[in-house]
């Protein structure tokens, strides 16, 4: 039996703070992470990522708003 992938639609809300945290990562040299949360944040409305990497995003996002730290 093979594994089942789940997929979410990021919201245009998520999207933009997404772009938020990629400009500050930008502004602390971290062009990696940058690069990352910016692609993200450029999909298309319609686009779907997988729940895996959507948590990843979400759970370095919420670190980045509640510590500053990327």
């Amino acid at each position: 039996m093979g594994v089942i992938m789940q997929f979410i639609q990021p919201t245009q809300h998520e999207k933009n703070e997404w772009a938020r945290m990629a400009n500050a990562a930008y502004k602390s040299y971290q062009s990696e992470i940058g690069h990352r949360y910016s692609s993200f944040s450029a999909l298309p409305g319609d686009a779907t990522i997988r729940v895996d990497v959507f948590d990843t995003l979400q759970r370095n996002y919420r670190n980045w708003l509640i510590s500053n730290q990327f």
